[in-house]
């Protein structure tokens, strides 16, 4: 009775520890497919790189390293005496630029008016001119007259001539429109927009806070010489941060957004944040390349891309603080399982297709 029992059981756990292992293994393929997860995942924030528009000595260092700030604050201070002594030449060629557009209008106006004078010269001589042509015609003139009438019409035909290429030529110089106001004179328009260049860089000199937030590589000495649209330090904010995740394309096949998931920190590796799926790139981070891949020259290998997922955390009461960089396991909840109508119906065709 005894080596039938035996014989039995032995047979069963030959039977049931496979079937078991087997099913262990199906339960896990059907519940392994609900979830895709990744490793290469991290910390974003938003961060403001702060560099001067004008270059320049350091007079100030207004903010240290690591310290909260606000929108507003002065971070950093330039010596302002070579743009205030900039401001003031401008300010000076202004003045000077605006005297000499007075200066062309009064001579336009005047040079009008001695138009005027000659033109009305000219009119005169003129007609006495035709006066006299008329009666040297019936021979009732001197010779003498008639030259000196002649003579004083062509002076003051040249006279004219004179007087209104000069009101053309004062007029050019006033843009065309010498009526115009003084401020609006092209010349007076330029040095204005110098002067208020020469404010606009005096009041760079005086660099501040874009945002709220916390500074970071903040190296700067007082007296350090630094140069324009250079990055001096930066500026995390304080809003915040999310997850990026570069999930395998193999794995967003059913990746949407508005899914739920689970972020864990390394550095917290206790602590389980709750997420949502914000966006899904447009393009893999290989698009984005400093040289991006040419695959149709020379051999190709076939390499699986990857796709950044952005995750929004959502808050939890006493959470550590989150720091931009750091690296994050992701988990995200497809609500898709494997189906096994699926795996019978492709052995099903398989079969079919065997016969």
């Amino acid at each position: 009775m005894s080596g039938w029992i035996r014989r039995w059981l032995r047979s069963l756990l030959l039977i049931a520890v496979p079937g078991a292992a087997v099913l262990a293994a199906l339960l896990f393929w059907l519940w392994s497919g609900r979830y895709v997860t990744t490793e290469n995942a991290y910390v974003k924030a938003d961060i403001a790189h702060i560099s001067a528009e004008v270059a320049g000595r350091v007079l100030e260092v207004g903010v240290q390293d690591h310290a909260e700030v606000k929108a507003g604050d002065v971070l950093l201070r330039i010596d302002p005496e070579p743009f205030q002594v900039a401001l003031t030449r401008a300010e000076a060629e202004l003045d000077s630029t605006r005297g000499q557009v007075r200066t062309l209008i009064a001579t336009w106006h005047e040079a009008r008016s001695e138009l005027q004078e000659a033109e009305s010269k000219l009119g005169f001589w003129g007609a006495q001119l035709a006066r006299q042509k008329t009666l040297a015609s019936r021979g009732i003139v001197a010779s003498s007259k008639f030259e000196e009438v002649e003579s004083n019409a062509t002076a003051a035909e040249d006279r004219a001539l004179v007087m209104r290429r000069k009101v053309e030529r004062v007029a050019a110089q006033l843009g065309g429109n010498p009526e115009q106001p003084v401020d609006e004179h092209p010349l007076v328009r330029e040095k204005r927009a110098e002067r208020e260049r020469a404010a606009l860089d005096l009041a760079r000199t005086v660099i501040r806070a874009p945002l709220d937030g916390i500074a970071v590589n903040v190296r700067l000495q007082k007296g350090e010489q630094i140069k324009a649209a250079t990055a001096l330090f930066a500026l995390v904010a304080n809003t915040r941060p999310w997850v990026e995740a570069n999930f395998k394309e193999t794995e967003l096949t059913h990746v949407r957004k508005g899914q739920t998931a689970t972020v864990t920190l390394d550095i917290y590796p206790d602590f389980v944040w709750e997420a949502e799926v914000e966006s899904i790139s447009p393009a893999t981070g290989a698009e984005f390349a400093l040289l991006p891949p040419q695959n149709a020259s020379g051999n190709w290998v076939k390499v699986v891309q990857r796709l950044p997922v952005r995750l929004r955390l959502l808050p939890r009461p006493g959470e550590p603080p989150l720091r931009a960089g750091i690296t994050a396991t992701v988990k995200v909840d497809t609500r898709r399982e494997r189906s096994l109508v699926h795996v019978f119906g492709g052995l099903a065709a398989f079969a079919w297709g065997q016969r």
